[in-house]
């Protein structure tokens, strides 16, 4: 039986179509960090207190992780650039896979166990967050920051806070804003009306006239982003005078010292990347994943 041409030309059209679609889809990785603090054994270090802290606009927690148990239902991330699905579930009538990108994987599928092993018993170290999660490989304008914590808690802060993202240009990118803060004692709980309006401002700078002291802490984006869709913009409304149960109604922390670590390295598939600072360290290893495995 012959088929008329055309007919025949649909499935190898058909075959090109859906091969040029899995070439242009972003390749998938799995990004693992471990974020250490090295103490100073003589306490003769002093570290500057003029510090730029500031969280991105494009910004994401991941899903699972200790900040999104902690943040409000209602708190989506700002990240207008990033679809919030990603191009394999896109395709799930085609390669089958459903893979959610930015899920924070259990210790399982972690590949730096015997690094974090290893810092935990050595003297003068500190592990402040081990953390892992898939992705696509995307863009500086469309990879999001994963807003990361570690550490203790103290009030509404973390030892460790900023951010991370890994981005995919010409090559695989990692780049880490993050700040290391030793508390001290609590003092007098600081009304939630007090604190700083905007995540993303700089921290105020001292006047010429006063002793220069340590940078404001930023609001995490996601309480100012749940701050800022209950603020009543009527002026002739009344203003809550109750703020929500999760607001700065907790003990502030005297700040005694902090570093920051503002990096970006270039990634080799399957090594062991370090981020170099005397107070802290970050290790990195980012592999290829492939979606729907599991793997």
């Amino acid at each position: 039986m012959k088929f008329p041409a055309p007919l025949l030309c649909i499935p190898l059209a058909l075959s090109f179509s859906l091969r040029s679609y899995a070439e242009e889809s972003p390749p998938w990785y799995q990004v693992e960090i471990l974020v250490f603090s090295q103490q100073d054994l003589y306490h003769n270090e002093q570290h500057r207190k003029d510090l730029q802290l500031s969280y991105p606009e494009n910004w994401r927690v991941l899903t699972g992780s200790s900040i999104d148990a902690a943040q409000p239902d209602t708190v989506q991330p700002t990240n207008p650039a990033a679809p919030e699905t990603n191009t394999a579930l896109a395709q799930e009538g085609l390669t089958g896979t459903t893979e959610r990108p930015y899920v924070s994987l259990s210790n399982k599928n972690f590949k730096l166990g015997g690094d974090d092993y290893a810092l935990k018993r050595a003297p003068g170290y500190q592990v402040l967050l081990h953390q892992a999660w898939r992705q696509q490989g995307l863009g500086e304008d469309q990879s999001p920051w994963i807003i990361v914590a570690g550490g203790e808690a103290y009030g509404d802060h973390h030892e460790l806070e900023g951010s991370v993202r890994l981005v995919l240009n010409r090559h695989l990118h990692f780049q880490a804003d993050l700040w290391h803060t030793r508390f001290g004692a609590p003092t007098a709980t600081i009304p939630a009306d007090s604190m700083p309006v905007s995540a993303d401002s700089a921290s105020p700078q001292p006047s010429a006239n006063t002793t220069q002291t340590w940078p404001t802490l930023p609001v995490q984006p996601w309480r100012q982003h749940h701050v800022d869709e209950n603020q009543t913009t009527d002026i002739n409304q009344p203003q809550a005078s109750n703020p929500p149960a999760w607001s700065y109604q907790t003990p502030h922390f005297a700040v005694n010292d902090m570093v920051s670590l503002n990096q970006s390295t270039r990634l080799k598939l399957g090594e062991l990347m370090y981020l170099d600072h005397p107070n802290m360290g970050v290790l990195v290893m980012v592999s290829r994943h492939k979606a729907g495995s599991g793997e």
